[in-house]
């Protein structure tokens, strides 16, 4: 399926917008049609399990510190459109500066290749809730697209294969559109994603840096979508979802 930018903009960029405000307690502003199902937080086990840690990854430490709503699930009967967001981090500057990590191998899949520990670690917290809503966010739908912005973008990536192989209703292949996202897996990783995954666009701005980590051998999965945000040069502007939708307006009235 080709990148339309205006969907990009007018319903993957909100929807991941509505993943921070469901997170936050404030009300979401939905696209037109879509309606939440539910919300992706870590059940009693991993629940426990982030308390016993006591040497989380900074991507752990950084999306749990403030509270355990990870993003929302949701469905538009309308255009039979399922839809999983993921929220990024309050605290983008502790895990970028702690990004390095150990690859381990894909636990969800044998075989399916390495990605980053701590973004995988992040991602088993929320794992059971999202395999729990899966099939009442997908009930008359034929189609279920993920979205994520910056960390969210990776925990996207990583819930991809996931959610085909794993999780019922098992038949409708992910689509994601993307925001900001960082490296998540090495070439194995890749491979495998992209022949399991076909339609996966990684929207870019222009100077944010968050997708240029971690660095190699790490590697990213999908399509990029280059934007340009114009505005300030700096690290919190560039990597704002308001940069990114000022990117895409840019891009669509000079593409139209």
């Amino acid at each position: 399926m080709a990148f339309d930018a205006l969907f990009a903009r007018d319903v993957a960029l909100p929807l991941a917008q509505a993943a921070y405000d469901a997170s936050n307690g404030r009300p979401l502003a939905l696209p037109p049609g879509f309606v939440q199902t539910a919300l992706i937080e870590p059940d009693n086990t991993a629940r426990t399990a982030l308390t016993a840690m006591t040497d989380s990854h900074p991507a752990v430490r950084a999306m749990t510190r403030d509270n355990l709503v990870f993003g929302l699930m949701g469905q538009n009967t309308g255009t039979r459109t399922a839809f999983v967001s993921f929220r990024g981090t309050q605290h983008l500057e502790e895990w970028v500066r702690n990004v390095d990590a150990e690859p381990q191998e894909y636990i969800p899949i044998p075989g399916f290749g390495k990605v980053h520990e701590g973004f995988q670690a992040t991602y088993h917290l929320v794992r059971n809730s999202i395999a729990a809503n899966l099939a009442a966010a997908c009930t008359d739908c034929d189609q279920i697209l993920l979205t994520g912005h910056s960390l969210g973008a990776a925990l996207a990536v990583l819930a991809a294969p996931d959610i085909f192989s794993n999780m019922p209703p098992n038949t409708l292949e992910p689509r994601l559109i993307t925001f900001a996202g960082p490296r998540v897996g090495l070439n194995d990783f890749v491979t495998s994603f992209n022949t399991a995954i076909e339609s996966c666009y990684r929207v870019v701005n222009f100077l944010d840096i968050v997708p240029h980590v971690p660095l190699a051998p790490y590697t990213h999965v999908g399509a990029q979508i280059a934007v340009d945000s114009d505005g300030p040069i700096d690290l919190i502007w560039r990597h704002a979802l308001p940069a990114y939708r000022a990117g895409l307006t840019k891009s669509i009235a000079t593409h139209p």
